[in-house]
């Protein structure tokens, strides 16, 4: 029961609230005279002043008529054609009622009385002295009425202006109009001056005078002077009773404060909430299975439902004092409402709180939720603005044409429109949208053919749509899946080649030296053979071991964790002392070198080791290869942030066509494989030029081999 009394308690608390929030603003710190009221009524007073004593309209009514009246009255009268016809038509039933009965005289005399107003008519109408008698007449009749209407509100104005006293002069005739005596403490002063005048605005009582054109009069005059409310009259005054029920309201207003203010200290200190009483309750169990959307939206519509429960409250509230009417029936049911939907209100706030618990958890179940996920649908709509925009352009003339055939049922007048809409706009874009579906249809198709490995025929790219360019991209992706058979099949011949490869490269030394060993095991073995023996293990021993290390080193490069430290070195001077290190094998090759390389320095930032082996490499790679009695072309040269050196030599095996096979491991030019080496120094030199961010590129034009290393040069 405590939590329940809890809420009730905490919802009489807010609506007391809000009801001095509401209210207050008009009351607090003001006087009655300060308020939208009083003011209504002074203005509604002053301009009875002006319309009942200083300036009552005359009794005349302006005579001329100006030629345009002439014309409106006439225009506004129809034509003369039409005005015959109506007089006919108010006198053709009453003349067949009469010739049905046989009363000639009757009829003779309804003829004549006929014929009088339409004379009457054609005179009034060709006569312009008769329209403006007319017009003059009818002027007279409407300020007739209007008068009648300010007499009949005059008793008002009289009610109204008792207890008010005034000293008001005509600024042009300089009149006074004077009531009662000045004082100088009134309850309350208006001041009038020649800037700031008192005159009529028509905005407080009713009547249909047109003031501003048959009697200027009253629009024209402006006054000077004081209007007041003596302190002394003030009990004898109109205002008296809305001065009492402004009072009455605002020590209301200050009792519902208080009551409020002891109400949060006695809730919050001496009753505070336990929010167990709320989420131990079964109804919140239920809502918790809520989809957040409703939980959300239930808050709200409660909240609003409380807002406007708690307006009202006020409103009849105070509805008593200020209106004199209301009921306590009336007053109890607003407060039964309104306490019922901020307890509503507190008790879901309540439940969100606890169940959300932080601002992570409420968002996480908010991206969760099921709108959030139909607006992310939504928007993948316009990932392609182009589709996106197309779509909606079809739906909305699917929506407009079922709209316009609805519409057609109660305004058949459409069909003219509905008709050259449907040819011109509804069809072709019903087509429009169906030739997309069925071109999408076959890009689907396409793709369940090349998900299923299928590569099928290539799909046909019709204009420059989206689903044109997705059949553009199928088709890149079709060529690229061939590519990448073709690629796996040559993978699996180049490992089946360096399997094999490897396999004889490292079996031919390693047989040689089990059979040379096997050989020192003679002991009648003569010396001379023992040494020669020995010379020849520890050739293939060395082979074996520059093989090993070969591939070590090119592995240790191609997964990326070999290391370089990079130092200034002059590449001229490097390639010199490399070519002079292998002075004697270039001549055993019978190889002619020729180089070519600036005067000066060539300066680069390497690490001097590996570009050493690089360098190396290419020199034993031309004098392994090379045709002999050839030249070997060794080029460097400089360009802007780029160095580059060249090696062309005459090959002396055929190399065919593919140079990209030559950089594979354990790939010869020599493909009987009866040459020195490991087959990995092209492959190695690949992976130094690769490390130092340079390019290395092969080119075999018949037998001429061409080797062009590219480094960048910064220096």
């Amino acid at each position: 029961m405590k939590k329940w009394m809890w809420l009730a308690g905490i919802s009489l608390l807010l609506l007391c609230v809000w009801t001095v929030v509401e209210k207050g603003a008009g009351y607090f710190g003001k006087a009655y005279t300060d308020t939208e009221a009083f003011h209504y009524d002074f203005a509604r007073f002053t301009e009875g002043l002006l319309l009942f004593e200083l300036a009552p309209p005359n009794a005349t009514v302006d005579q001329s008529v100006a030629s345009w009246e002439i014309d409106q009255y006439r225009m506004d009268h129809n034509s003369l054609t039409d005005q015959i016809q109506a007089v006919r038509d108010q006198y053709a039933d009453a003349v067949s009622a009469a010739e049905k009965e046989g009363d000639s005289s009757l009829v003779e005399e309804l003829k004549a009385q006929r014929t009088e107003e339409i004379s009457a008519v054609r005179e009034e109408f060709s006569d312009d002295e008769a329209a403006k008698t007319a017009i003059i007449e009818q002027r007279e009749a409407d300020y007739e009425e209007a008068l009648g209407q300010l007499a009949a509100q005059k008793t008002q104005f009289e009610g109204q202006a008792s207890g008010y006293t005034y000293q008001l002069r005509d600024l042009d005739s300089g009149e006074v109009f004077t009531k009662g005596t000045i004082n100088d403490e009134p309850f309350f002063e208006q001041v009038y001056s020649a800037q700031e005048p008192l005159y009529f605005s028509n905005g407080y009582w009713s009547f249909d005078f047109p003031y501003d054109g048959a009697n200027r009069t009253l629009a024209d005059k402006r006054f000077s002077g004081v209007i007041q409310i003596p302190e002394k009259g003030v009990a004898g005054a109109s205002v008296i009773s809305g001065i009492n029920q402004f009072q009455l309201l605002k020590f209301f207003l200050y009792f519902l404060l208080a009551a409020a203010t002891a109400g949060a200290w006695w809730l919050f200190k001496k009753r505070p909430v336990r929010t167990a009483w709320y989420t131990e309750l079964t109804s919140y169990r239920k809502w918790q299975k809520l989809a957040v959307e409703w939980k959300l939206i239930g808050f709200i519509i409660s909240a609003m439902f409380a807002l406007a429960a708690a307006n009202h409250f006020a409103a009849v509230l105070t509805r008593p004092w200020e209106a004199g009417n209301g009921s306590l029936l009336e007053v109890f049911i607003a407060l039964a409402c309104a306490v019922l939907f901020l307890s509503l209100s507190m008790l879901q706030a309540i439940w969100l709180w606890q169940h959300f618990g932080n601002w992570s958890c409420f968002k996480e179940e908010i991206l969760q939720s099921f709108t959030v996920s139909q607006i992310y649908s939504a928007k993948d709509g316009f990932l392609n603005r182009t589709i996106g925009f197309q779509m909606a352009w079809v739906l909305a003339v699917v929506f407009l044409w079922g709209a316009g055939t609805a519409l057609m049922a109660f305004q058949p007048v459409l069909l003219i429109v509905w008709v050259p809409a449907t040819l011109l706009i509804g069809l072709p874009s019903l087509l429009f949208l169906m030739t997309r579906f069925g071109y999408l249809n076959r890009l689907l198709q396409g793709t369940e053919q090349l998900a299923a490995g299928r590569l099928g025929a290539e799909l046909k790219v019709k204009g420059k749509s989206p689903l044109a360019r997705h059949a553009a991209h199928l088709n890149m992706l079709r060529e690229g899946y061939k590519e990448s058979v073709s690629e796996q099949a040559k993978s699996e011949r180049l490992k089946t080649e360096l399997i094999t490869n490897v396999s004889h490269d490292l079996r031919t030394p390693l047989t040689s030296i089990i059979t040379y060993t096997d050989l020192l095991k003679n002991e009648d073995l003569g010396n001379e053979e023992r040494r020669k023996y020995i010379d020849i293990l520890d050739r293939k021993s060395e082979r074996l071991k520059v093989l090993i290390e070969d591939l070590f080193e090119v592995s240790k490069m191609a997964s990326g964790n070999a290391e370089i430290a990079k130092q200034q070195l002059d590449m001229k001077q490097l390639l010199m002392q490399a070519l002079a290190e292998h002075e004697e094998a270039v001549q055993e090759a019978g190889l002619d070198v020729r180089i070519t390389a600036p005067g000066h320095p060539v300066y680069a930032s390497v690490d001097g080791q590996k570009w050493w082996r690089l360098i190396d490499n290419l020199i034993l790679n031309a004098t392994k290869y090379s045709l002999p009695g050839s030249r070997v072309y060794i080029g460097l040269t400089e360009g802007a942030g780029e160095l580059a050196m060249t090696m062309k030599n005459v090959t002396r095996y055929e190399l065919g066509d593919n140079t990209e096979e030559l950089l594979e491991r354990f790939k010869r030019g020599d493909t009987s494989r009866q040459t020195e080496g490991s087959g990995l120094g092209l492959a190695i030199a690949q992976s130094i030029v690769d490390l130092h961010g340079g390019q290395m590129k092969l080119a075999v034009d018949g037998d001429l081999f061409k080797v062009t290393v590219l480094l960048p040069n910064q220096q």
